[in-house]
């Protein structure tokens, strides 16, 4: 299915901390939509103490909000999150600041629209002064990974030039402990 332009009533903008409840609810639908719908460990309060209480914050996204009328509640309007990218930051030493988009996300009934599109060119835009690479991580085979290779990221694993990994920083000390 083609992509069309997003509709009026979607707006892309930086997440706040009310934000959390609906971007767990986000997350829990991703995990879904990759087949791993117990993968998700957090939970809002984590989202809100991470995001909003920790400085500095440990996580940042963009969300995309709609505003539509609720034929339920009398067409009285509803605001509801449709997509978002959340990210992360950190630094290399041979290039400096980093940052690790994490997912971006849109539901499925939007997904027809150019949001996804949207949110990563916000989330490559806040970033374009300051920070020097964007990494993120795509599970083989899912549909993200072109999206990403067709806006011009390569993976650097087939390169040959990095391994990615990952490991339980509980195991790994309780391994190192027990040696």
């Amino acid at each position: 299915m083609a992509s069309t332009a997003v509709p009026e009533n979607v707006i892309i903008r930086p997440a706040i901390r009310s934000d959390c409840a609906e971007i767990y609810r986000l997350i829990q639908e991703l995990a879904v939509f990759e087949k791993m719908p117990n993968a998700v460990k957090i939970t809002q309060e984590t989202l809100e103490k991470d995001g909003f209480e920790s400085q500095p914050p440990l996580w940042k996204a963009f969300v995309a909000e709609v505003k539509e009328k609720d034929t339920h509640k009398n067409g009285a309007t509803v605001t509801k999150l449709v997509g978002m990218a959340l990210y992360s930051f950190s630094y290399s030493s041979w290039k400096g600041l980093r940052t690790c988009l994490d997912h971006v996300f849109v539901t499925d009934q939007y997904r027809q629209y150019d949001i996804e599109k949207n949110l990563y060119e916000t989330y490559i835009k806040a970033g374009v002064d300051m920070i020097v690479q964007a990494d993120w991580f795509v599970c083989p085979g899912m549909p993200a990974r072109h999206f990403y290779e067709k806006l011009g990221a390569i993976n650097i694993h087939e390169q040959g030039r990095l391994a990615c990994l990952s490991a339980s920083i509980r195991d790994t000390w309780l391994r190192y402990c027990s040696k």
